[in-house]
Parts: structure tokens; C-alpha cells; sequence
């Protein structure tokens, strides 16, 4: 038998990555429902509430919650699976390349900035930029006789005059 890098790099991941059935102590083919009602009875079992100072039970409570959430989502559960088996899900694979192409291939929203600073400068009466105060604005704030009178700000910010 020849062993090749890549068989070396499969087996270590195997090893390394924990089988969720075997904490869970369910099979492979298990379904939804069946894994569901393991999960409760095991969380309650090793609950930190019900264990309180047994970090071996708080421990192995995380493992489990960790094993349930892969295995109870069915697209994690079927990437799970791919890497468990030390295969490349294909199908997977594409619809995630799909998802990522799509994302590029979308055009960026265009953000004008200069048509921020003029509502800016309308609203707050100067440019961020440059620190310019508007003269218009000041003028209109000299001849607010109500300090609490929003109205100049309002109109400078849609851009209309009120009627009076």
C-alpha cells in the first residue's frame, strides 16, 4: 500500500475531528426526530445546572450542544459528513462556489460622497470637508427669533421653502 500526503492529511483530520454520532451515541442514517430526543435526554442528563462544579459534565454538555447544532441543520450535517468521510461533497462545493460567484458578479452600490457633504452642509449649515461655515445658513440663524424653531433646518434639509 502506498500512502500519500493527502491520505496522511485525511486521516489526521479524521482524528482530530470529533464523530458527532458517537457523542450523540447515535447511527449514521439517524433521523431528525431521533437525534432530537437523544439531544434532550443527554442535555438534561449532563445539564451544568443539574452538575453544577463538574467541568467533566460541563464538558461533555458543550459537546454535545455542538454535535446536536451540526446534526440537526441538514446542510451542516451534509458537510459534516463529507469531511467525516474524507470525501469532497461535490454538490456542496458548487453551491457554495455559486453563492460566491454570484455575490461578485453583482455590481457595488454606487455612494456619491460629495451628495453627502451638500446634505450635510444643508442640514448643518458647513462642509465636514472643509469646515466652511455657509453664509445663507447663518443669516437664517440670526433671524430665528425661536431658538426650538426647526423650520430653517427642515427646509434646508428637503430643500423646499414653507408658505406662509
Amino acid at each position: 500500500m502506498i500512502v500519500t500526503v493527502e491520505y496522511l492529511k485525511c486521516l489526521e483530520r479524521i482524528s482530530v475531528m470529533k464523530n458527532y454520532y458517537e457523542v450523540l451515541g447515535v447511527q449514521k442514517d439517524a433521523t431528525l426526530e431521533d437525534i432530537k430526543k437523544v439531544y434532550k435526554k443527554l442535555a438534561k442528563k449532563y445539564h451544568p445546572d443539574l452538575n453544577q462544579g463538574n467541568k467533566e459534565a460541563e464538558q461533555k454538555f458543550i459537546e454535545i450542544k455542538e454535535a446536536y447544532d451540526t446534526l440537526s441543520d441538514e446542510d451542516k450535517r451534509k458537510s459534516y459528513d463529507a469531511k467525516l468521510n474524507g470525501s469532497s461533497d461535490s454538490s456542496y462545493r458548487q453551491e457554495d462556489k455559486r453563492k460566491s460567484t454570484r455575490s461578485e458578479s453583482e455590481e457595488p452600490a454606487k455612494f456619491d460622497f460629495e451628495e453627502v457633504e451638500r446634505s450635510f452642509e444643508r442640514f448643518f449649515g458647513f462642509n465636514p470637508r472643509t469646515n466652511k461655515v455657509n453664509i445663507e445658513t447663518e443669516k437664517q440663524r440670526e433671524k430665528k427669533k425661536n431658538p426650538l424653531d426647526t423650520t430653517a433646518a427642515f427646509e434646508q434639509f428637503f430643500g423646499f421653502k414653507r408658505k406662509k
